[in-house]
């Protein structure tokens, strides 16, 4: 997994060398960019309960985490970690420094959820979710004039949600009466 990591973002990351995001990587006006990754610390962590309120309380997001899981569960923190930076650091330079300013946000957005397109049918929530994501990164991004809150934001979902897969071997059944909406 960390191999296939390395070769799918180091040429994402190299995009800052090769396309020169528009400045989306400086740190021009600090007041944007505290409100940025204050932003993004306080909408990573409804994502993250989120996803685990759901993977717990509804039968897809039962599925999708237990579907990831049998992928990813064998993980450990240091893994986890490399896999949350390269994935955040290259992602978002390509999506939101290199597409978004020259495609636009709702193209950027809708590329990136092709990216999270899932090969079996358990996972297809996650393509929706990773369009929405995309927009909200895609707003912080413009709002902040910077990447580092959607680095940040991306960041922080990865981590804590591959921990928690790591960590969880199957997601618990719903309870009867839990609001699963299929």
């Amino acid at each position: 997994m960390v191999i296939i990591a390395l070769v799918v973002y180091v040429p994402m990351l190299a995009c800052v060398a090769l396309v020169r995001p528009p400045g989306t990587l400086h740190i021009g006006d600090v007041l944007a960019l505290a409100w940025g990754l204050g932003a993004a610390a306080v909408i990573g962590a409804g994502v993250v309960l989120g996803s685990r309120w759901s993977s717990r309380h509804t039968a897809w997001g039962g599925r999708l985490h237990n579907e990831f899981h049998a992928i990813l569960g064998g993980l450990d923190s240091p893994r986890i970690l490399l896999l949350s930076l390269l994935s955040a650091g290259g992602e978002e330079v390509l999506f939101r420094g290199v597409l978004q300013p020259r495609l636009g946000l709702w193209v950027a957005a809708v590329l990136f959820a092709a990216l999270h397109f899932p090969m079996r049918r358990a996972l297809v929530p996650w393509t929706g979710f990773a369009f929405v994501l995309g927009v909200v990164l895609g707003v912080l991004t413009q709002a902040s004039g910077s990447l580092w809150p959607a680095i940040l934001l991306h960041f922080l979902v990865n981590y804590f949600n591959l921990h928690d897969l790591a960590e969880h071997p199957a997601a618990p059944a719903p309870r009867p009466g839990g609001g699963d909406a299929e």
